[in-house]
């Protein structure tokens, strides 16, 4: 049986041969076709990231794109608003009315404090008739519903024809009952450096020397109020020019300080009228006075 079995691997031996060998190419062209597919694929899925990152790509440039513009946006709300707020510029026109009229009671309802040296202020300044044609410009404040104030006007002096142009900056916000109100607290260090930060905004430069080029256009063509404005300068100046030793009179209420400096401590607050003893010029602006047995300092202004 052995024997006859070897006769016919022997016989058909070529046939069992040629099989294998079909076999074995169809294996390689097996492996060798999903050695393509799996390259192919691969590529494919490189292609596919690149395609998602160049997406990505676009959309973080759209992003860069939507925040440079809403940043714009900011920029172009932040520009002076002209007249834009009826409740503010009521607000803001009420008050300059009642100055006009030395209505103190009226004032204090319009602003968060008005102390002693404001309403000697007021009453003192009698050669103030009326504020004119007020305008109001606004920026946004520290918070919602408050802003920057900066109103221009027409100051009428008395007995003086031409108005004389000039601007006031204020901080404006919302009470608790709702109303809009003038902050008027000088201690108030984070809304006095936002006032001053905004003052150098270009617009409100822009703003300011306009209203300064009013005002010398309106001296100049007024020798009347030329002479009153240089004499209201000269009695600003006029303790400064004192000798020491000379007494010196307050004309309104003013802050008797420590130092030679808006934040210096308050030592005792000077009625208008009373006379003090000039000790020496202190840095720009300030005067070393005697008050009381007291030395310190006040604003050569007052």
């Amino acid at each position: 049986m052995l024997d006859n079995f070897r006769e016919w691997l022997s016989d058909n031996l070529r046939y069992i041969l040629l099989g294998l060998a079909i076999l074995v190419v169809l294996l390689v062209l097996f492996f060798g076709v999903r050695a393509v597919t799996g390259l192919v694929t691969s590529k494919e899925k490189g292609n596919t990231t690149e395609k998602t990152q160049v997406v990505d790509s676009k959309n973080d440039n759209t992003e860069a794109k939507d925040e440079s513009k809403n940043n714009d946006k900011k920029e172009e709300t932040s520009s002076l608003e002209k007249n834009a707020y009826p409740e503010v510029n009521s607000l803001i026109n009420s008050f300059y009315e009642a100055w006009g009229r030395k209505d103190i009671e009226q004032m204090k309802q319009l602003t968060d404090n008005l102390d002693a040296a404001d309403e000697a202020k007021v009453t003192n300044s009698t050669y103030i008739e009326s504020y004119n044609d007020i305008t109001v410009y606004t920026k946004p404040g520290l918070t919602d519903d408050s802003y920057v104030v900066y109103a221009s006007y027409k100051l009428k002096f008395t007995d003086i024809k031409t108005e004389a142009p000039g601007l006031s900056q204020l901080y404006v916000m919302k009470n608790e009952d709702g109303s809009y109100i003038i902050h008027n607290d000088s201690s108030d260090e984070k809304i006095n450096a936002y006032l001053q930060k905004v003052t150098q905004d270009e617009d409100v430069q822009k703003l300011v020397s306009q209203v300064e080029d009013d005002l010398n256009s309106a001296i100049e063509s007024d020798e009347d109020l030329k002479a009153f404005e240089e004499q209201l300068g000269q009695d600003s100046n006029s303790s400064a020019r004192a000798e020491e030793g000379a007494t010196l009179t307050v004309q309104e209420d003013c802050n008797f300080r420590a130092e030679a400096d808006t934040e210096a401590e308050i030592l005792d607050v000077i009625p208008g009228g009373t006379e003090v003893t000039k000790v020496a010029d202190g840095s720009e602006g300030w005067i070393e006075v005697e008050y009381n047995n007291e030395k310190g300092f006040v604003s050569q202004d007052f």
